[in-house]
């Protein structure tokens, strides 16, 4: 059983690669848009039509996608000063208690912002004093498909803790070595 969560495990984290190259992608899409825009204004003094709103969703994106391969790598901010000092059962614990509290927490707000974008598409909610029409559903949607991948992210944790002991303190890449992934 346990090989099986740690085969999907690494099949979920590859799929959160992809989706943090994406990311990757669009910040380069912002690069690329914010370069053109002053080249054109510099050159021939005429903007990039939506150029501030292109950037504005692209960015949703950006940042909402990768938090969950984050997560997965385990590279956000964690604190041990306080932890490192408790046994490992009980740093297991709360690995686990922290998971699960997480997961609500997305899953809750993956709900809400799934709703929040679900209306924005219905109405064809759009930003008003651009040169274009600019549909703003799409950012909507990236940051419920970002606040979903974390919500799985935290569930996956939580359950490979219950499951496999010293889950919480490796790093993917320690799996990787050991034949798992």
């Amino acid at each position: 059983m346990q090989d099986g969560f740690l085969k999907l495990y690494s099949l979920y984290g590859r799929t959160l690669w992809m989706f943090a190259v994406l990311a990757g992608a669009f910040t380069f899409a912002i690069m690329v848009v914010i370069d053109t825009n002053a080249f054109l204004r510099k050159l021939i003094n005429w903007p990039l039509p939506a150029a501030l709103e292109i950037t504005q969703s692209l960015l949703v994106g950006a940042i909402m996608l990768p938090f969950a391969y984050a997560l997965f790598q385990r590279d956000h901010v964690s604190t041990v000063f306080l932890t490192s000092r408790l046994s490992p059962a009980t740093r297991r614990w709360l690995a686990f208690f922290w998971s699960v509290v997480g997961f609500l927490l997305f899953a809750a707000i993956t709900y809400g912002t799934f709703q929040y974008a679900i209306r924005s598409w219905r109405m064809n909610e759009q930003i008003w004093g651009s040169t274009i029409q600019f549909s703003i559903w799409p950012s909507k949607m990236a940051v419920s498909l970002g606040t979903a991948l974390i919500s799985i992210q935290f569930l996956l944790d939580a359950v490979g803790t219950a499951l496999i002991r010293g889950f919480n303190e490796r790093k993917p890449e320690d799996e990787a070595m050991d034949g798992h992934v």
